[in-house]
């Protein structure tokens, strides 16, 4: 019963690790995860950028839709006074920071913001109910959304914005437009006026994302 006894006492220390060795694992483990931690987190912010690339399209695609069913854009006011009055949409999420126009709080552009989902998840822009302020859902020229179930946030919980104010003012037709999200620093820094010419195309500013839709 002893030598039993002995066996048993061996095999169980065979069982553990000794300091030395431990140290050894946790050492490894702390260098892999320094080696594939950047790796790891470019490959989320590359994520998220594909999917805002993504889903600004997305949206940019149902305002066209919404056009091709109407004859016109995604502006009304939800009123029967004004037609066309809307300067940006916006979707779900935290406003962005950066140019005063696409982000304003007060004032006219302030006033005259709506969301996305008014006009493309549901006929209720301006969250009118009732149908003489609504668009239309019967003749040639209707409402036959919804053309989203929703405009969320983009990946990093802020708006995405349009300034469809260039697709119907007059004195703004000949400014670019974009279903724009502020990308990862949450900042928009390409203006909300940006003159197209044959010569000096309009561009994204920083590391705005967006979908050009004129």
């Amino acid at each position: 019963m002893k030598i039993e006894g002995d066996i048993v006492n061996v095999n169980k220390k065979k069982l553990g690790f000794t300091l030395i060795e431990v140290v050894v694992v946790l050492a490894v483990v702390a260098i892999l995860a320094a080696i594939l931690t950047p790796s790891i987190v470019k490959s989320i912010n590359d994520s998220k950028i594909a999917r805002a690339n993504n889903e600004t399209q997305v949206i940019g695609a149902a305002m066209a839709s919404f056009y091709k069913d109407l004859g016109r854009w995604p502006t009304k006011d939800g009123t029967t006074t004004t037609g066309n009055v809307l300067y940006v949409l916006y979707s779900a999420g935290n406003p962005m920071t950066g140019v005063t126009n696409w982000i304003s709080t007060s004032g006219t552009w302030a006033a005259q913001k709506d969301t996305f989902d008014n006009h493309l998840a549901r006929n209720t822009p301006r969250g009118a109910t009732v149908p003489a302020n609504q668009y239309s859902v019967t003749g040639k020229f209707k409402w036959n959304g919804p053309y989203m179930t929703e405009v969320t946030a983009d990946p990093w919980g802020t708006h995405y914005s349009c300034n469809v104010i260039s697709l119907w003012l007059n004195n703004w037709t000949n400014y670019a437009v974009y279903v724009l999200s502020a990308g990862p620093d949450m900042s928009v820094t390409t203006p909300i006026q940006q003159l197209i010419t044959t010569t000096t195309p309009p561009t994204l500013r920083g590391d705005d994302i967006g979908y050009r839709m004129k």
